[in-house]
């Protein structure tokens, strides 16, 4: 059984992606935080499963994307987890910092149902066992 951590402030996005995951892939468990320092805390808390995945935003408050991957690939025991930038951004420094910083993918966020149901199951099926 997979785990995705889905970590975005954006609710409506949140709920889009899992809806478009869960029916492609139902067997996956969803984990979400709406920053990178409650996504930190989760991930850092006894009992939370550490995710197979993380598909990342880059504009939040509180901790940006930018900082929460700085920081996850410090940490020995998190720094293994695939983590897929989700951003709206597509700007050219953006997806430089994301390679620098050892982000497994760069994704664009689609505003059709079906690139985005395409986009996010290619991922999914990249970095997962599905």
């Amino acid at each position: 059984m997979n785990t995705i951590f889905l970590i975005d402030d954006d609710p409506d996005d949140r709920e889009i992606f899992q809806e478009i995951l869960e029916q492609e892939h139902p067997s996956i468990i969803f984990q979400q935080a709406e920053n990178g320092s409650a996504a930190f805390g989760k991930l850092k808390s006894k009992g939370f499963s550490k995710p197979d995945l993380i598909f990342l935003d880059l504009n939040m408050p509180i901790m940006d994307g930018r900082a929460f991957l700085q920081q996850i690939k410090k940490e020995t025991s998190l720094q293994d987890i695939p983590v897929i930038i989700y951003s709206t951004s597509s700007s050219e420094i953006d997806k430089k910092f994301a390679a620098e910083n050892h982000a497994a993918q760069f994704l664009t966020k689609q505003y059709s149902i079906e690139l985005l149901r395409k986009d996010l199951n290619a991922a999914v099926e990249k970095f997962l066992t599905v």
